[in-house]
């Protein structure tokens, strides 16, 4: 799917504000929220906490010359090496205020090419790498009419996993069933022909200052 309609400016590296104002609060939150466990020797790690946001968007006008509502081959969720493990959880839905991509909404709904359905941002656990185990749209706050879905985020020893499988039914059924190791900050575009996700992924800091990784 081509986006040369569409200009996209690189996104900036600022962190998203108030989330390090507040990620006491939601570390307490996933504590009481997690199994009991017995103490390790010496100080626990806190469990690492990303910023995540989406935007899902539809073509336009769809053409009927092409079968674009085969399911695709479902790249990246083949591994199963680590199952097991804390399940992903969502410790806060941003408000819009708190949004990076909103110029790239702009960009998407001035297109003409492009019509934006689905924006939200949220912070949350990771799941391992190989579980496959994801968060809802509805979870985070997303009501469309005809969308539906589960988004993945796994952390792996060495790479942070993205992923979604995501069907929009508006006339026909279309999916993006997809998962890639991404890295901060980076925008990430999941294509299809008839819609699209782009999404990025921000660590969030503890409050001692130690960024999660």
């Amino acid at each position: 799917m081509e986006m040369t309609a569409v200009r996209i400016r690189r996104l900036s590296a600022r962190p998203i504000a108030s989330l390090a104002a507040s990620a006491g609060l939601l570390m307490a939150g996933l504590a009481a929220a997690a199994p009991a466990a017995a103490p390790a020797p010496g100080a626990q790690q806190a469990a690492p906490l990303y910023g995540v946001e989406m935007i899902v968007f539809r073509a336009a006008s769809i053409g009927a010359t092409e079968d674009w509502s085969a399911v695709p081959v479902a790249r990246g969720f083949g591994s199963s090496a680590n199952r097991g493990g804390p399940t992903p959880l969502v410790l806060r839905v941003l408000p819009a205020s708190d949004y990076r991509l909103g110029a790239v909404e702009s960009a998407l709904r001035t297109s003409g090419a492009w019509r934006p359905i689905a924006h939200a941002a949220w912070i949350q656990s990771a799941a391992n790498w190989g579980t496959h185990v994801g968060i809802p749209l509805s979870d985070l706050g997303i009501d469309v009419p005809g969308l539906s879905g589960m988004v993945y985020l796994e952390r792996a020893p060495i790479y942070l996993h993205l992923g979604f499988d995501v069907t929009l039914d508006a006339g026909a059924t279309y999916t993006i069933k997809d998962m890639r190791s991404v890295r901060y900050n980076d925008r990430q575009y999941f294509d299809h022909p008839a819609f699209g996700i782009i999404a990025v992924v921000t660590p969030i800091k503890h409050t001692d200052g130690a960024s999660t990784r």
